[in-house]
Parts: structure tokens; C-alpha cells; sequence
């Protein structure tokens, strides 16, 4: 690590090996300069300062959970009343579940018939190509 440090020239070697000959050697000299920044040391706040902070995000973060516990809250008794409620809420839930799960299968079947179409295109294309190749090949050989 001192080596990195220090600003000697440093020798770099580069060997490159070819078949069935001998090894050539390339050397370069070069400087290593490391850029240094210059420390800048942070203002030391005040004692004052540093506590309100601190006693800042301890309040905010207990808000935060207080926010967390009350939704988790509305959340528990709003399940807990739905299986203790009427049918006609039951049957209404399952009736929005369904019109979701029609509207998620048409687009699915949409976005289906366009990745079809693209393959299709893209494998059209291929052949094309390949009967292209076929008949200049075979104009190759017509000639040869």
C-alpha cells in the first residue's frame, strides 16, 4: 500500500505471447500521480443543536409507527367485521373479485395476440432471409 503512496515512476510490463515465436516485451515508464483531496473538517454544532435534532426524528419516528399501528389497527377490525357482516357485502366483494379478474384476463389475452403477431413477423422475416441465402447459394453453385 506504501507503493501507491509514493510518487516514483512506476514500471509497468507487458508481455505478449505468440505462437511459435518468442516473447516480446513492451516497457513503459509512466508517473503515478495520486490525487489527494484536502480534509475538510465538518463545523461542530452546538450542544443545543445536536439534542433537538435528535429529539426531532425520535418524534418523528414514533408518528411514523403510531401511523403504522393505526392503520394496522383499521385494517384488523375492518377484516374482522366484514366475516361478521352481511352476506349481501360477501356477495358484493366477490362480484368486484370477478369484474377484476375478467378486465386482468381480456388484457392479458390482448397483450398475448400482440406478442403473437410480433413472433410471427419476426419468424416471416427469418424464412425470408433464409430463402434469400438459399438462392444465392444455389446461384453460387450454378455458377461454380
Amino acid at each position: 500500500m506504501a507503493s501507491f503512496s509514493s510518487r516514483q515512476p512506476t514500471i509497468v510490463e507487458i508481455r505478449i505471447y505468440a505462437p511459435a515465436t518468442s516473447t516480446v516485451s513492451i516497457t513503459e515508464t509512466s508517473t503515478v500521480r495520486r490525487r489527494q483531496r484536502p480534509v475538510v473538517s465538518k463545523p461542530k454544532r452546538p450542544l443545543w443543536l445536536t439534542l433537538l435534532r435528535i429529539l426531532f426524528k425520535s418524534l418523528l419516528l414514533l408518528l411514523v409507527i403510531w401511523g403504522l399501528v393505526q392503520t394496522i389497527q383499521k385494517l384488523a377490525l375492518k377484516s374482522t367485521n366484514s366475516s361478521g357482516g352481511s352476506v349481501l357485502d360477501f356477495k358484493q366483494r366477490i362480484t368486484e373479485v370477478e369484474s377484476f379478474l375478467e378486465i386482468t384476463k381480456n388484457t392479458m389475452e390482448v397483450r398475448k395476440e400482440f406478442v403473437n403477431r410480433k413472433i410471427e413477423r419476426e419468424v416471416n422475416h427469418r424464412f425470408e432471409i433464409l430463402n434469400e441465402v438459399r438462392m444465392i447459394v444455389k446461384d453460387i453453385v450454378e455458377k461454380g
